[in-house]
């Protein structure tokens, strides 16, 4: 079995849990995914099978897209609603042109703090493993870029007998990009702190929600993992054509075989 699935990820569960899953169900050791998603989040999880576990690499390296809500006024020691409440503020007479003006101002090279609850590694140990022993460390900036950061809702709720301002948000981005630490960065810009309330990634790369299956699904009927499975020359038609070389000797691929896949996969979209 060699291909792509795209899964919609279920809340409660880590990318990992749905590779582990997929590899009982199918019976194949070869899986990976791209693009870690948090337990909360749900949306696009490629998951690469077979020998396209090869060009995993490759396809991660894509622009995401994500919908989501913004808090604002509570602060989360996860920056998320995950987390526990570790601050809580008035956020009641924010605006929406107040919100839509600081989400702007992060479009473009931005740099970003990870998380301490986050998958990165300092000193060879992952942040959220310190993060549960009570530690935080310095953590080192990375570059990222948002190319789009828009509102697409603002309202307010009552939690706990008091008004909390909320925002519904798109964001295109760069790999690599917390959108928790997005969420939390425009709290403190706003000065009323906030975190991430829901998100959802709508999009990776070429592999949209819409081309996604659910995991229930495969596990009720696996013979529908083969149905739905992406080739891998689709993946390849939307790659810079430098990289075909070097996919061909990593995928021990046919020249001749590969070209007809490309020539398929594109002649589909004219």
């Amino acid at each position: 079995m060699d291909g792509i699935l795209v899964i919609n990820k279920p809340a409660g569960m880590t990318s990992h849990d749905v590779v582990a899953k997929l590899r009982w169900i199918l019976k194949e050791k070869r899986i990976g995914h791209t693009g870690t998603l948090d337990p909360d989040a749900t949306g696009v999880l490629v998951v690469c099978i077979g020998k396209a576990t090869r060009i995993i690499k490759f396809l991660d390296d894509s622009e995401k897209i994500y919908e989501g809500t913004i808090t604002f006024g509570i602060k989360t020691d996860s920056m998320d609603a995950s987390g526990q409440i570790i601050e809580i503020s008035d956020s009641s007479e924010l605006n929406s042109n107040e919100i839509d003006r600081v989400f702007r101002s992060f479009v473009g090279e931005i740099s970003q703090i990870p998380p301490m609850v986050s998958a990165v590694k300092v000193g060879g140990e992952r942040l959220y493993k310190l993060a549960r022993q009570g530690k935080t460390i310095d953590r080192e900036a990375r570059k990222i870029n948002i190319f789009e950061f828009k509102l697409t809702k603002f309202y307010k709720e009552y939690f706990d007998d008091k008004i909390f301002s909320k925002a519904d948000f798109l964001v295109k981005c760069s790999r690599g990009t917390y959108i928790r630490a997005l969420a939390s960065d425009v709290g403190e810009k706003l000065g009323c702190g906030a975190h991430l309330s829901k998100l959802v990634r709508t999009k990776s790369g070429v592999f949209s929600l819409k081309d996604s299956i659910e995991l229930d699904d495969i596990k009720k009927d696996p013979n529908i993992a083969y149905s739905v499975l992406i080739d891998i020359g689709v993946a390849l038609a939307f790659m810079p054509t430098i990289f075909i070389g070097y996919l061909l000797s990593q995928l021990e691929m046919d020249i001749r075989k590969l070209q007809g896949r490309l020539w398929e996969s594109l002649l589909k979209k004219v």
